[in-house]
């Protein structure tokens, strides 16, 4: 039996919209909905995708497509995303639909786009050709997709992309160990002589 999830919101990630920005967006999708899903792409907006986010302003010259020069950026959005979400499930802050111990599971798609031949490009390609040139040039752009789910979904691992197990939850640091422990032994205390009131 196929199993129905939410819709996937779709966020193009850009290099002139700050990475706060996402983080906030990416998180409100995911909290807000249960069993969300959220994919973070690189893609070029001629690609059809509907973007909450503002357009990409456009560029005079550019040396590395924007769909290639942008992954080291998806790629850090979706640690950010990852570890604040985390942190808001451990700490249990107004997440309904994600009881604590609820984690991200993260699939990912590396593919290249074809670039769709023109008229140029077809006229450029028979002179080559006619030079005798066999081993014609062609400009493909490598694109990365990065799903994050509350749910484990095995219909995205069907269609080709490669899951990245969710990580652990977050480790508290020595000091706030520390805090939690006084915090403990004075509520403790407090219990103590409660209970030592009432019996008096």
């Amino acid at each position: 039996m196929e199993e129905n999830y939410p819709e996937i919101k779709e966020i193009r990630i850009t290099d002139h919209t700050k990475i706060r920005n996402f983080v906030a967006f990416g998180l409100k999708c995911l909290t807000e909905t249960p069993r969300a899903t959220i994919m973070l792409h690189t893609l070029p907006h001629f690609s059809g995708k509907d973007d909450s986010l503002p357009e990409e302003p456009p560029v005079k010259k550019e040396k590395l497509a924007s769909s290639t020069a942008n992954i080291a950026r998806l790629v850090s959005i979706a640690e950010i995303i990852k570890r604040e979400f985390a942190s808001l499930v451990s700490a249990n802050k107004g997440i309904p639909h994600n009881p604590p111990g609820t984690l991200l599971h993260q699939y990912n798609i590396i593919d290249i786009l074809l670039e769709a031949p023109t008229k140029e490009t077809k006229r450029v390609d028979v002179l080559q050709a006619l030079e005798g040139k066999s081993h014609l040039r062609r400009n493909n752009t490598p694109y990365m997709k990065i799903y994050l789910s509350t749910c484990v979904r095995d219909d995205l691992v069907t269609t080709g992309a490669t899951y990245q197990p969710a990580p652990p939850p977050p480790k508290k640091s020595r000091s706030a160990r520390a805090r939690a422990k006084k915090r403990l032994e004075r509520e403790k205390a407090a219990q103590e002589v409660q209970d030592v009131e009432q019996t008096v």
